[in-house]
């Protein structure tokens, strides 16, 4: 079912289809021809259906059920990060299916919350909201420090999506898909302030289960200058992104406006 709601939306969401489509075309160039990218965007639209459908059908799944249908690789990084006692920032994005990502977390029995921006339909917040409250998950808003700080001082994981392009948020310029890319750098600067592990973990469907892939720790780098060693890290996460992204090209929202925010160009005289 959720297949085709995917299959019908791309058929009538025209605004949204040209966007992905746009968006192929800036991030991959002409290598990527029509008709790949074309069957790529079909198949992001498809993504969604099943990951909309599938938030239903998690809601009523237990812990022990969702452990069954979830592989996971890298287990032992995030074992690791949470061993050394200082709480982890689960770094993820708007990829495959990110709702799930946390439930299976919490089936593999880790605790902790995701940080998540208010939406606009407060209907399909509530169902959001009470989904990751059944399974043991809490909701922290974004902006909310002290209860992030609260999170990892307890040496719990916080999952955070900083993979859009919000400019209400402090971000940097970075390279991505060889574009220049505002990306948000609050987990790079929570990372350098509270000694908590940034750990990147994706989603891939793969069939009718999923693969959990947790990467190494994010290094930290401590140079004393600040504006730098945030740079740095912001530039290794979305280079991690990106890797996954060209992989799995149709696991992502493309219909996103991720290069609406440009570098300021001096005129000069």
């Amino acid at each position: 079912v959720g297949s085709l709601g995917g299959y019908v939306a791309y058929g009538l969401l025209g605004r949204y289809r040209a966007l992905t489509w746009t968006h192929l075309q800036q991030a991959f160039g002409p290598p990527l021809s029509t008709g790949i990218r074309h069957r790529i965007a079909r198949r992001v639209f498809v993504n969604l259906g099943k990951t909309a459908l599938e938030w239903f059908v998690l809601d009523r799944m237990s812990l022990s059920s969702i452990r069954r249908v979830v592989d996971v690789q890298g287990l032992h990084h995030l074992q690791a990060a949470v061993a050394k006692g200082r709480g982890v920032i689960l770094l993820t994005a708007h990829f495959g299916n990110w709702e799930f990502l946390g439930m299976a977390l919490r089936s593999l029995g880790f605790e902790g919350g995701v940080l998540a921006r208010p939406l606009r339909y407060p209907e399909y917040e509530h169902f959001l909201l009470s989904m990751r409250a059944r399974k043991g998950l809490e909701t922290v808003t974004r902006g909310s420090l002290k209860e992030v700080a609260r999170i990892l001082q307890a040496n719990r994981i916080i999952g955070v999506l900083p993979d859009q392009d919000i400019d209400s948020l402090d971000g940097v310029f970075v390279n991505f898909f060889e574009r220049p890319t505002y990306t948000p750098v609050g987990p790079a600067a929570l990372a350098l302030m509270t000694g908590a592990a940034l750990v990147p973990c994706m989603s891939i469907r793969d069939g009718r289960r999923f693969r959990l892939m947790i990467e190494e720790p994010i290094p930290i780098p401590h140079t004393g200058d600040r504006h730098h060693d945030v740079v740095e890290v912001t530039q290794r996460w979305s280079w991690g992104l990106e890797s996954y992204i060209r992989r799995y090209p149709d696991h992502w929202v493309w219909m996103h406006h991720r290069w609406k925010t440009q570098p300021v160009t001096a005129i000069s005289n």
